[in-house]
């Protein structure tokens, strides 16, 4: 094949984990905040109200539990003012597109290490795929967590590039990376330690004076926030945690236990990043170098390294006391993915001659074939997240028996931007199945909901049916409705993974049969409630109540003093 079109044809391939990955955000995206989100309306609200420059300053600057979040304020002002209203899918998507400033450097590294452009190939498929469903739907989240990995990357290969001015480019970064993420501090001592290896005194003293400016100005303010966690989990209990956190992309493998998969490949690359960073400090020690640019190359990824070992240990000593299985979860998978690419490189960049060709396609099929499991593995927590943010929309706006949002005019009221939503759709239905017990397209509901068990428990509404057969995506589903004599709340019946992997593979089931929700007392006014299914089936929808009614009872909510 021609050098011309085989580019032709690698470019397009890269395309296509890009476009599947922003196909699938745009998908189930929605504009509506989740939990530390509602922290940019006060944001918007108190810089707008400001007066001086000070003021404005100190809306920015300030603390977010044990962060400084400016760059995603900033990001949100920006949407705020061009706009007029803040748009949380827009946030995401700064998020999600800030992730391709990745595929982009490791381009120039395998560039510069005289790689031929089919080596970027594995990387868009580690690097984007669903397993990252929750940085990916959360508007901070997106921008915070994708973005302080980016950044840290950016400085690392700025602060050792040969000209001069990248070097000044990397100090202004390595602000902005401080005040985006707290874990973003990791990279004032690493930098300094790079460059200290890199022998350019010059730019170690620039960076140590920087990094106290930047240090003082992050801590002159700075108070310990309060914290659920008690750190009192075992030295086991941590190892194991650490390991899983690092291995964590594994989750998506067609294993029975995903928890040990995880601990078991984290034991790997834990493994291999030791490895690469003690050959790297021999090889910088002694500076045995047959181009700059190896050794360039060594410097980023020892430093990006430390970054990776570094997080794990914060996050592992500041969350393994609320269990192991947390530690996987898919706001912290991007620093495994990070790894292995990292691993993927010091394969390739060593390979020489005709052996390059046939290593390289063979990462390809693997990296493709776990694109494929992760993507179909995660679709589920999507799904359900969807679900769960726009029902709790419903639940925070509609307040009153009349079904209508609360028309507030005021300037608060408006800081976020109008979200429609499926269920304005047969909003008129709901009091019509009040009255007569059904509404819509109720065929087969009465059967679906005399399958469905709906009993209290000493502290929840507990429903659960194990026949539900729907695979239809989106919206299509089961909502459980709750109607007391003042209001109505609306909650979604998760679903869960099909474990069959003919069924999922070959047929595209995504879902498990049956669904299932506990809706907690301290979420819903004590009182007596009628239970109605919604069934939402593409565009049809249908609405029944039963006869029997439960009644609850008032309970006291735990008390979060931080959120994760």
């Amino acid at each position: 094949m021609p050098r011309k079109a085989l580019h032709i044809f690698v470019f397009l391939a890269i395309l296509v984990p890009i476009f599947v990955y922003f196909w699938v955000f745009d998908f189930y995206a929605v504009n509506i905040p989740k939990w530390d989100d509602h922290t940019l309306k006060e944001f918007l609200l108190k810089y707008s109200q400001a007066t001086t420059w000070s003021e404005r300053w100190a809306a920015l600057a300030k603390q977010h539990n044990e962060h400084r979040i400016m760059l995603t304020r900033l990001v949100a002002l920006v949407d705020f003012q061009i706009f007029g209203a803040l748009n949380y899918v827009h946030l995401m998507l700064v998020g999600n597109i800030m992730l391709l400033g990745v595929i982009l450097l490791c381009w120039l590294i395998l560039r510069a290490n005289n790689k031929p452009f089919y080596t970027l190939l594995p990387i868009p498929f580690i690097w984007l795929t669903l397993a990252s469903w929750e940085n990916m739907y959360w508007g901070m989240a997106a921008i915070q967590n994708f973005g302080v990995v980016v950044l840290v990357l950016w400085v690392l290969y700025l602060s050792v590039a040969p000209q001069f001015g990248y070097f000044i480019v990397s100090i202004i970064l390595l602000g902005v990376t401080v005040v985006t993420s707290g874990n973003g501090l990791l990279v004032l001592p690493i930098g300094a330690v790079i460059l200290f290896l890199a022998k350019k005194g010059s730019r170690f003293g620039i960076w140590l004076v920087m990094s106290g400016v930047y240090a003082y100005l992050y801590f002159h303010t700075y108070t310990t926030p309060d914290s659920n966690t008690t750190h009192h989990a075992s030295l086991l209990d941590m190892v194991k945690g650490y390991m899983a956190f690092l291995g964590s992309f594994a989750e998506a493998f067609p294993v029975q236990d995903h928890l040990q998969i995880c601990i078991i490949m984290g034991v790997v690359l834990f493994l291999v990043a030791v490895s690469i960073i003690s050959t790297n400090l021999f090889r910088i020690l002694l500076g045995h170098y047959e181009y700059q640019a190896a050794r360039t190359t060594d410097l980023i990824c020892l430093g990006t390294l430390l970054f990776i070992l570094g997080t794990a240990a914060i996050v592992v000593y500041s969350r393994a006391d609320l269990g192991v299985g947390p530690l996987i979860t898919s706001r912290y998978k991007i620093y495994s993915f990070l790894l292995l690419i990292i691993g993927y490189l010091y394969v390739v960049i060593p390979i020489r001659g005709s052996f390059l060709s046939p290593y390289v396609s063979g990462i390809v099929f693997l990296t493709v074939l776990y694109n494929i499991f992760s993507y179909h593995y995660h679709l589920v927590d999507a799904f359900n997240l969807r679900k769960q943010l726009v029902t709790m929309q419903f639940n925070n706006t509609i307040l009153t028996k009349n079904l209508r949002p609360d028309k507030d005019t005021s300037f608060v009221a408006n800081l976020v931007a109008d979200t429609p939503v499926f269920y304005e759709k047969w909003l008129h239905m709901v009091p019509v199945a009040s009255r007569q017990q059904f509404a819509g397209t109720t065929r087969g509901l009465v059967e679906l909901y005399n399958q469905t068990t709906i009993q209290p428990t000493n502290d929840a509404i507990q429903v659960r049916n194990e026949q539900y057969t729907s695979q239809l995506l989106q919206d299509s589903g089961v909502y459980i409705l709750l109607s007391s004599k003042n209001r109505y709340y609306l909650y979604p019946a998760y679903r869960t993974r099909n474990t069959n992997r003919k069924q999922l593979f070959l047929k595209q089931h995504y879902f498990a049969s049956g669904f299932g929700v506990d809706i907690p007392f301290g979420e819903i006014e004590a009182g007596r409630y009628a239970v109605g299914l919604v069934r939402q089936q593409g565009e049809r929808v249908g609405i029944y109540f039963g006869k029997d009614s439960i009644t609850t009872k008032a309970v006291e909510q735990e008390i979060i003093r931080k959120n994760w």
